[in-house]
């Protein structure tokens, strides 16, 4: 028993205590005690715990170098010392020496193999050593586990790295679908997540033209490609092509629409975009968007009153349509009652925060009811959104100069 232990026996045991207390200075007298190792022993444990105090504050304060001093200090001490060994691998790992790092997490995972951290770190080691399936498996297993931070998003960034190189895209997916809303202002992240739902889009449109190159499905495709790349005409021709093979294919009297009213806003593609709206609701008549469509066709020919009824239809059909909620209080400022106009713009802001147009125009109609100072927050929240969409576009304008903003909105334009 140690002195510790003596001290804090119970009170009705006094006499014992103070027995073998003499015995234990007796046996001390007589060299049968080694008090020297007993002293190094507890000694040994009040160092270690004096550099972990000091190792934790170097680390707090970015000082890799001195904290890595005090974790081999404490395992020249304590060689087994499982948390010194897996935050000196993080130091380590920090550094850039993988190698050493590698060691020491798999040092602390032997008597630990509970340390979640300590396991996704030495897969991320592994992967930069050039061992990608151990680092897959570590990764795999423990990714689930870890709690979300910044060492879940290298971790899951690795993973989906390993599994993207691999061609293993579906398990790639699943990663990044669990990465983007954890950090979602992540360049590495958003990269991530681009580069793997393009390369699976890809994979997928290249089996489609293998497995039936002249059917209606690869035409909608080709179509769908060509509209992203700003040529409605040719996308227009892929869609008229692709009904001609496939009369009743779902979906595409509707995106024929599309094309159609993004290709010209004179009175003929007006009226062939509605007949493809009408046909799209004959097909399906609970198409909410088809109805939105056919709101888009009446406000571009300035006929508001339509334009309420469909509008008002496809809110039926989806309730938590911002752009229908923005286009039918517009169409009810145009008709001259701001009241409902300004309810639908409110509520347009309110489903979709981000939606310039919406604030733009709610705007406008604050301006109209003589709303001066809410007017001017809505118009300087539409700027802030503006600005950032300007940026963005400025970015495809540099990489695909044919890029083309389209604007299939008609009345949702800004305007005065």
């Amino acid at each position: 028993m140690s002195i510790k232990d003596l001290r804090s026996a119970d009170s009705k045991i006094l006499g014992r205590r103070i027995f073998m207390l003499a015995q234990f200075w007796l046996m001390l007298a007589a060299g049968l005690v080694m008090m020297p190792a007993m002293y190094c022993q507890t000694s040994s444990k009040a160092e270690i715990r004096s550099h972990f105090q000091k190792a934790d504050e170097d680390m707090r304060s970015g000082n890799g170098a001195s904290a890595e001093r005090e974790f081999r200090a404490i395992l020249a001490l304590d060689p087994t010392n499982s948390e010194a060994h897996a935050k000196l691998g993080f130091v380590l790992f920090i550094r850039g020496d993988w190698v050493d790092a590698a060691v020491n997490l798999q040092q602390a995972l032997k008597s630990r193999p509970d340390l979640a951290n300590a396991q996704a770190v030495l897969g991320m080691c592994e992967e930069r050593l050039g061992n990608p399936e151990e680092a897959r498996k570590s990764l795999q297993q423990v990714f689930p586990k870890l709690v979300p931070g910044s060492l879940k998003t290298q971790a899951g960034l690795d993973l989906a790295e390993i599994l993207y190189e691999s061609g293993d895209l579906n398990r790639a997916v699943d990663v990044v679908r669990v990465l983007l809303p954890l950090d979602p202002k992540n360049a590495d992240v958003l990269y991530t997540v681009a580069r793997v739902y393009a390369d699976l889009a890809n994979r997928s449109r290249d089996a489609l033209i293998l497995a039936a190159s002249d059917s209606g499905r690869t035409h909608q495709l080709m179509a769908e490609f060509l509209i992203n790349t700003g040529d409605t005409h040719a996308a227009i021709i892929q869609f008229r092509k692709a009904l001609e093979l496939a009369p009743t294919l779902g979906g595409v009297h509707y995106e024929l629409g599309e094309a159609l009213l993004l290709d010209s806003r004179e009175p003929p593609s007006l009226d062939a975009a509605e007949k493809e709206f009408r046909t799209a609701l004959a097909e399906n008549p609970s198409d909410a968007n088809a109805e939105y469509r056919l709101g888009t066709v009446c406000s571009l020919r300035k006929d508001y009153k339509a334009a309420v009824k469909y509008y008002t239809r496809a809110l039926q059909l989806w309730p938590d349509n911002a752009h229908a909620e923005q286009e039918l209080g517009w169409a009810w400022f145009k008709l001259g009652d701001s009241d409902k106009g300004l309810e639908h713009l409110v509520a347009a802001t309110r489903l979709d925060p981000l939606f310039p147009t919406a604030h733009y125009q709610l705007g406008t109609v604050f301006r109209q009811l003589g709303r001066e100072a809410d007017s001017h927050r809505q118009l300087a929240v539409f700027e802030k959104l503006e600005d950032s969409r300007k940026q963005i576009d400025q970015v495809y304008y540099r990489t695909r100069p044919s890029f083309q903003n389209n604007d299939l909105g008609g009345s949702s334009a800004p305007q005065n």
